[in-house]
């Protein structure tokens, strides 16, 4: 619980953004595709995948054995998937406390059978390619 807690606090301290448009541009839903397809992983209970998939800035934050851990008390009694929509989607070049590159911030609002959350996933630009480097629950 407590790394799930750190990654929340990682990710509302590194997405201070201004309010997103209306609507979600090609390229925000480009993203959002990569980032759907991570958290089907998750959805699977791939877990020890999703952190072998998620990028070198992820890795580096958070051990293997931590992110089972979190995702097995805290994802895990969930429940399956139901509907998962991208929502919002807001690209910067800086975060607060990372080095300055190319972020993307996906919220999803996603029903799981136990209850209806919003799933908060950053993704940085790594080697020209978007890699997962945070993800929230709310």
């Amino acid at each position: 619980m407590r790394i799930i807690h750190f990654l929340m606090v990682a990710v509302v301290a590194l997405t201070a953004m201004p309010a997103a448009a209306a609507t979600i541009t090609p390229e925000g839903e480009a993203a959002a595709a990569i980032g759907t397809k991570w958290l089907t992983l998750l959805d699977e209970q791939k877990y020890e995948e999703s952190w072998k998939l998620a990028g070198s800035m992820f890795r580096e934050q958070v051990s293997e054995e931590q992110w089972l851990g979190a995702l097995k008390a805290s994802r895990g009694p969930l429940g399956g998937l139901v509907s998962r929509k991208a929502t919002r989607v807001d690209f910067t070049t800086t975060l607060r406390g990372a080095p300055d590159g190319e972020y993307c911030i996906i919220h999803y609002t996603t029903e799981l059978k136990a209850k209806t959350i919003t799933e908060r996933l950053t993704l940085v630009k790594e080697d020209g390619a978007w890699q997962v480097s945070a993800y929230a629950i709310h």
